[in-house]
């Protein structure tokens, strides 16, 4: 494949204008339109070449500024799937059946929610890639805990790779045990090792759509709207849960790999604790 030269290249602010109001016209959002904006900078001094400065750009941040009034914030309630939602689930999948499917998908949520991990760090997007999903050699037993390797996650910006430990906890919904049952039944298969970890009847692996529609159907059918939840409920959940269970504020973070106080706003605080906080300030 022939290189490409970029000495040649440069961005102009009428260029950038033009990328915005191209966007805008594909309903895409503020939030998104930015986020192709970094993209482009960040492209630009890779290969360096030349950006407009902050004081070039007066006109394309007004429009910016233009198209984030006029998209406003479309806020989706995105509600926690807590230990008693994943009990409940995870309960109405084994008295459905035994069948390697409804086990996928037990372990799958079990995983998602001690390991807090968001949907796209379990399942894919439309094809499956080895070399950046989760493999059956990404899971590995040892005598206390199951290391599971991420290949790719939105806080290993670098592609380093992180490798979670889920540890035996016990109980109904031990992830050591939900873990070791799976590959179990999953070697039986006769995979290799860089085939899809989680995979559906059909063979193929476990699409995000395909996984998000399963546990909404399981919702539906315990008695929850499903339309509240999603796929990063898991992760909401688990850091929903730890506070509410009183892990300390260091460990939640460590647990969901967050390097800054951004875990805070995924906590979930009902309204009660709200009102016994207000009451506590009132004592001396």
């Amino acid at each position: 494949m022939a290189s490409v030269n970029f000495s040649n290249l440069q961005v102009t602010e009428d260029m950038l204008i033009y990328f915005v109001a191209h966007c805008y016209n594909l309903k895409l959002s503020y939030a998104t339109i930015k986020l192709y904006m970094c993209g482009i900078k960040f492209m630009c001094l890779k290969h360096n070449i030349p950006f407009p400065s902050s004081a070039e750009l007066r006109r394309m941040y007004a429009i910016l500024g233009g198209v984030k009034r006029a998209r406003g914030k479309i806020s989706r309630p995105r509600y926690p799937v807590t230990f008693n939602i994943l009990k409940d689930v995870c309960g109405y999948l084994r008295q459905k059946s035994t069948s390697f499917e409804d086990l996928m998908m037990q372990t799958a949520c079990i995983v998602a929610f001690f390991g807090f991990l968001r949907c796209g760090e379990f399942t894919v997007k439309t094809s499956f890639d080895h070399t950046v999903h989760l493999c059956v050699s990404d899971l590995i037993i040892t005598d206390d805990y199951v290391m599971v390797h991420l290949k790719r996650s939105k806080t290993d910006p670098f592609r380093e790779g992180v490798k979670l430990k889920l540890f035996k906890v016990g109980g109904i919904l031990c992830p050591y045990v939900a873990c070791c049952n799976y590959v179990s039944a999953r070697l039986r298969q006769n995979p290799s090792p860089d085939d899809p970890l989680f995979i559906v009847g059909n063979g193929q692996a476990l699409t995000r759509s395909i996984f998000i529609t399963k546990f909404k159907h399981v919702l539906q059918c315990i008695g929850i709207n499903s339309e509240l939840y999603n796929g990063h409920s898991f992760r909401i959940g688990a850091a929903t849960s730890a506070a509410a269970a009183h892990v300390e504020d260091h460990l939640i973070k460590v647990l969901g790999r967050w390097s800054s106080d951004a875990y805070c706003r995924y906590i979930r605080t009902p309204q009660s604790c709200i009102r016994e906080a207000q009451i506590a300030l009132t004592k001396h």
